[in-house]
């Protein structure tokens, strides 16, 4: 059923004759986080060919700021309602990314403890945030 959703969605940008220029004005956020997706990947590189990062560190420094920057992607679009979209899979996907990516800097012995702080965190913020 999805498919079908993308395929009609497409149909009708094709229909109004959107252009990037078009999809850029109604949402900006999207292609400003493939633009900082770009920028990452570069500071990360610069960093491995410095030196300051080892290059068996490399996609862990990746995919962690992959997810902080999917974190701000869905502050922005929370803050910011003419831009709101649905963000529980990005939110759950910057999670994922950011716990991955320092399993591979630190270890995930040590990343546990931090993860069970995390889901209490959440949980805490859920319970304070429910509507009565």
């Amino acid at each position: 059923m999805s498919e079908d959703f993308e395929i009609h969605e497409g149909r009708d940008e094709k229909e109004r004759g959107e252009g990037f220029d078009e999809k850029w004005q109604r949402d900006p956020i999207g292609a400003a986080m493939g633009g900082l997706i770009l920028i990452l990947l570069g500071l990360v590189l610069f960093a491995a060919t410095q030196g300051w990062v080892q290059w068996r560190d490399f996609w862990a420094y990746f995919l962690v700021g992959l997810g902080l920057i999917f974190l701000v992607e869905v502050a922005v679009r929370f803050a910011m309602p003419e831009y709101r979209r649905p963000i529980g899979g990005r939110l759950v996907t910057a999670l994922i990314l950011i716990a991955v990516g320092l399993g591979g800097i630190f270890g995930f012995a040590q990343l546990w403890p931090l993860i069970l702080i995390a889901i209490g965190l959440a949980i805490l913020i859920r319970g304070l945030l429910r509507r009565g």
